[in-house]
């Protein structure tokens, strides 16, 4: 191809893609993408389409994709229904923090704003769940819109960026010249020594000091900075849902999960804590409970790249504005290195001994598949068997544990775990999923299976919407309004009828039979788990209660 060549808008689509270094899309045809579907059947280049059942979970996998690789997720969809089917995806992208391109067409440019067949103003539709969004209206500017978008998807806090391409801007020709795209460099705020210097007298007077990590340490990649912290301060490390992984689970240090369904040791030290350093976290209500009671008798430090965090929900004496993984070696490098004997001391002893109700039961079952893959992948739906994970699986690294945290999307795990599985192909993934979660989106099964995607699915299933039901045990009298789910689909035929092998356990020996069973084989394969669903997620903190208001089983 010459340096410069008269093309298509739908072959520049496709060109700017292969620019990006893009490997794989996922992509649903329609009418007003015919163009650029038949780019990409013609033309000669390295991208992989993948097509998904539904546009959401198309999203999804581009979600997944991103966060467990150093690439933009990509997802095509068509115009009208296509593209509203992917909002969901997008939102969900957009509250994870989550790099993505979403291509969506739209009908031709003189139909616009006409009703026309199709036609949904998704520009306006997205505008609160997306960094960026554009309509081209001239061929002319495709390409460079195309590379704008992924480098808003990735600069500073990441998160999803929606191209509506109009069908007549697909079929338009202009000159089109390959530029090669060198490794986003970002440019981050310059980090305020006074507030470096205020921060170090604040943690090294501090008695009682607790560190909150969330899901900012991964996204910066400062999980090392993070670790070289903590274990110079001496300070335990408390994470958020999407912060697990920012440090290894089985370091000394660290205390797990807070909040509505973190351990008592954890909320306990966080809330009784006289300083608390809150780093890449946006003190979600799921993690403070009750915000008066979250603040009381502590200094708070809140360290983020994103200014629009602080004094959001929590508000913060000192507030450092920086990239994570630059702000911590100056704070590393300036604070005493310390011990707190009696605070950990403390800590230990608000430790609950766990009560176990039997052998076969949630924290068994998840511990022993985690010892039988503990260096995979593990994605989940959203419901309790999401909080048993978050609870007890040794999450090792960054982004080995994927799940929705902010929407809370159920049907998100299916999706997503396609898309993890696409960019690390010589990794075990694993899908924990519930059987409500579930339902929602099992017909990708069809895509696992056609695209031969060796997943791991191991499937909980209690006949019921789990969660919601606890609650409704705990705080609506046992009314159990439409959250039992009568049993009318066999799992391991559902599976089978896409030509996915299943396995069923019942007992903790069937459980390690299979594992044996299964650890060798390849291709997809689901494990039907079935629990009571008198099985509840415990501690939980109800919504807007103190964080130290704990219900037990």
């Amino acid at each position: 191809m010459n340096n410069k060549e008269l093309l298509l808008g739908s072959e520049i689509t496709v060109r700017c893609l292969e620019e990006q270094g893009i490997k794989h899309v996922f992509s649903f045809p329609g009418g007003v993408v015919i163009p650029l579907f038949d780019a990409f059947y013609r033309l000669e280049h390295d991208i992989t389409e993948i097509g998904p059942c539904h546009e959401q979970n198309g999203v999804h996998a581009a979600d997944g994709y991103a966060r467990t690789s150093d690439t933009v997720g990509v997802a095509i969809t068509t115009s009208g229904p296509g593209a509203t089917n992917a909002i969901t995806g997008i939102a969900n992208a957009y509250l994870d923090s989550v790099p993505l391109v979403v291509i969506t067409g739209q009908v031709a440019s003189p139909l616009l704003g006409k009703d026309s067949f199709q036609e949904i103003d998704i520009t306006s539709v997205t505008m609160q769940i997306t960094k960026h969004n554009y309509l081209v209206t001239n061929v002319e500017d495709l390409a460079d819109t195309i590379r704008e978008a992924f480098v808003i998807a990735q600069s500073g806090r990441p998160g999803p960026v929606v191209i509506d391409i109009p069908k007549d801007i697909f079929l338009a020709k202009t000159k089109y010249e390959k530029m090669y795209i060198p490794k986003l460099r970002q440019i981050y705020p310059e980090i305020m020594e006074s507030k470096v210097y205020e921060a170090i007298a604040a943690i090294n007077a501090a008695e009682r000091p607790m560190i909150y990590a969330g899901g900012g340490v991964i996204k910066s990649k400062a999980h090392e900075e993070l670790l070289a912290f903590a274990e110079k301060s001496g300070i335990p490390v408390a994470n958020s849902l999407m912060g697990l992984g920012g440090i290894p689970r089985d370091h000394e240090l660290s205390l797990g999960m807070v909040g509505m369904h973190g351990f008592q040791e954890t909320n306990l030290a966080v809330i009784n804590s006289d300083l608390l350093i809150a780093i890449g976290a946006r003190f979600s209500d799921r993690v403070t409970g009750n915000c008066d009671a979250f603040v009381r008798n502590k200094k708070i430090i809140h360290i983020d790249v994103d200014p629009t965090e602080f004094a959001k929900n929590i508000p913060a004496e000192i507030q450092i504005h920086g990239n994570i993984k630059d702000v911590l070696p100056l704070l590393t490098a300036g604070i005493e290195e310390k011990s707190y004997p009696d605070w950990y001391e403390k800590i230990k002893g608000w430790i609950i001994p766990c009560v176990e109700k039997g052998n076969y039961h949630p924290k068994n079952i998840l511990n022993t598949i985690n010892a039988a893959y503990p260096e995979a992948f593990v994605v989940t739906e959203v419901g309790q068997h999401q909080m048993w994970v978050g609870q007890y699986w040794n999450v090792k690294r960054p982004a080995q544990f994927i799940t929705s945290g902010g929407l809370g999307t159920m049907g998100y795990g299916l999706g997503a775990a396609i898309g993890v599985k696409l960019a690390n192909a010589d990794a075990d993934v694993l899908l924990i999923a519930g059987d409500g979660s579930f339902r929602m989106n099992c017909q990708e099964l069809i895509t696992v299976s056609k695209y031969n995607i060796p997943l791991k699915i191991f499937l909980f299933d209690n006949e019921a919407l789990g969660m919601v039901r606890q609650w409704q045990k705990l705080f609506s009298d046992k009314r159990y309004a439409q959250t039992d789910i009568v049993q009318c689909t066999d799992y391991l035929m559902l599976a089978a009828a896409s030509g996915i092998p299943g396995y069923k356990v019942t007992t903790m020996n069937e459980l390690e039979h299979v594992l044996e069973l299964i650890k060798d084989k390849e291709g997809p394969l689901l494990v039907h788990i079935k629990i009571s669903n008198e099985e509840g997620v415990y501690p939980i903190v109800p919504a807007g209660c103190a964080i130290d208001e704990i219900y037990y089983e």
